[in-house]
């Protein structure tokens, strides 16, 4: 006989295994009417912006640009010059099947360009993109037996707290702000070279809502009235609030959000002649994740005094919520420039995917980054410099986390002259999210039958002594009585808990 039972169902999305890929961009470029002949490129630098993203048909498709800033300087002229051009950027990638959403990152992990001749460009580009899928998903326990008491059977359960994925959104938005350059600071004459670093540094709901609060660090090379070349690095605040991004109210959401950078515009405000006030207007995409704190039944064992059952199960993931752990590596290294350095004009660190390996009871975190310094020799000419450096830190993680690295604000950046070149220091925050799912065994089916005709049923007192590692609960089952049998038999209270090796009389069924 089909019993019924009483099961929850769960709908939420399951994260895959992250997919990390690099692409290599090549173009060509010619140099606009209205620049000078190229006599010598200082340097490049790029910014990556996401235009869209879309699932569809089994693969995640991202399309954007990447606006490249080349820094040099032209024919019969000594001073520095800017041009800025851009290329497009596109990225696909193979899903799993039945995931229909997907977390895009995408960062530049170097950039070169170089002239053809004084009127054509050469740029490569290599970017990688990681892509996390999410699968749909229903998780499904049972906690309870209909006519559970009708059949005699005595259930064991387990409660487990679980976090579920259970919305993902995207969500565009606009931040627009103004900052002034410190009056002990150059003024502005022109804007050579711009950078934006925006990041999420707290996210939480509100209702059906989102509170989206980060920063963004802007960096600005620039020439002033007089010709000096200089530098300045602001970080600006942002709150968003973010709506509909939660199907209902809840106040056991929990938020992560990663955000990509869609469009930016920085320039000197018309208004001041003094080539102080910057305007920045950011356009940025949030991918956001809520999840959902719940608290699930589980019958983890059952068997009835009076009937024979047969007992399906299946065993289910229950997500946990994440374990974040952060940590924080000092780094220091030096960058050969071959002659002697005047002064640091600018400074930057881009890193790739952290990739995290196992070393005996710790796991290394291992990231590439590459470090870049434009600085002038002692007469006044402008160079760049790069290297390419391996940042590790030490973690005790699971091989199974996921790790990332929080861009370093130029501000961030110390940058000292010594007789080999320059040295960097800097701290490299590591992000750890460790995303754990232990198993457990779900019954699917039940039913029941009576014992054949004919077995003696009736019953007796069994004495015994209470094994080690032994439970109530595994006596009951095996005589085929119930712990408050065994309790009232023995004239303990309710919920007590006998010692190991104490004489019990059990009542049985046999």
């Amino acid at each position: 006989m089909e019993l019924e039972l009483q099961k929850e169902r769960y709908n939420c999305y399951r994260p895959c295994t992250p997919v990390v890929s690099t692409k290599e961009e090549t173009a060509e470029t010619i140099v606009p009417d209205y620049c000078p002949d190229i006599a010598r490129i200082v340097d490049a630098s790029a910014c990556l912006l996401i235009r869209s993203r879309t699932v569809a048909d089994g693969k995640v498709s991202v399309t954007g640009a990447v606006r490249i800033t080349l820094l040099y300087v032209a024919e019969g002229s000594q001073g520095l010059r800017s041009l800025e051009y851009s290329i497009p950027a596109e990225f696909d990638e193979k899903l799993p099947e039945g995931c229909d959403k997907a977390a895009t990152e995408g960062r530049i992990c170097g950039v070169e360009a170089r002239a053809l001749n004084p009127r054509k460009l050469f740029t490569r580009l290599e970017t990688e993109w990681r892509v996390t899928p999410y699968c749909r998903m229903t998780m499904t326990v049972c906690g309870e037996i209909v006519d559970r008491q009708k059949y005699s059977i005595q259930t064991l359960c387990e409660k487990h707290d679980v976090s579920l994925i259970r919305s993902l959104n995207d969500k565009e938005f606009v931040f627009s702000d103004e900052f002034s350059i410190p009056r002990g600071s150059d003024s502005i004459a022109e804007l050579l070279c711009t950078s934006v670093k925006p990041r999420v540094t707290e996210a939480k709901s509100v209702g059906s809502k989102v509170v989206l609060k980060g920063a963004a660090c802007v960096s600005l090379l620039y020439s002033s009235p007089e010709g000096k070349l200089c530098s300045y690095a602001e970080e600006l605040p942002f709150s968003q609030l973010l709506d509909g991004v939660a199907a209902e109210e809840n106040e056991n959401y929990s938020v992560s959000a990663t955000l990509d950078l869609s469009g930016c515009e920085i320039h000197t405000l018309a208004e001041n002649g003094e080539g102080r006030d910057i305007s920045v207007k950011l356009f940025m995409n949030a991918f956001v994740a809520l999840r959902c704190a719940e608290t699930v039944d589980c019958i983890i064992d059952l068997y009835s005094t009076v009937y024979e059952l047969d007992a399906q199960t299946e065993n289910v993931e229950l997500w946990q919520e994440p374990e974040v752990t952060r940590i924080s590596q000092n780094v220091r290294e030096q960058l050969e420039t071959g002659m002697s350095v005047r002064n640091v004009l600018s400074t930057d660190v881009c890193f790739g995917v952290v990739g995290i390996e196992k070393n005996g009871a710790r796991s290394v975190l291992s990231v590439p980054a590459t470090l870049s310094v434009l600085y002038q020799d002692d007469s006044g000419g402008v160079f760049s410099v790069r290297r390419r450096a391996e940042i590790k830190a030490e973690a005790d993680v699971g091989e199974d986390a996921l790790a990332s690295v929080e861009a370093v604000c130029a501000s961030d950046i110390s940058a000292n002259v010594n007789s080999l070149g320059i040295e960097l220091r800097f701290a490299a925050d590591f992000t750890v999210v460790s995303l754990a799912a232990p198993q457990c065994s779900c019954l699917t089916s039940l039913s029941a039958a009576l014992p054949e005709a004919g077995e003696d049923s009736a019953p007796s007192l069994v004495l015994r002594a209470l094994g080690e590692s032994e439970s109530l609960w595994d006596v009951a089952k095996q005589y085929r009585t119930t712990v408050e049998d065994i309790l009232s038999a023995n004239e303990l209270a309710d919920g007590a808990v006998p010692e190991i090796g104490q004489m019990l009389l059990i009542p049985r069924n046999r």
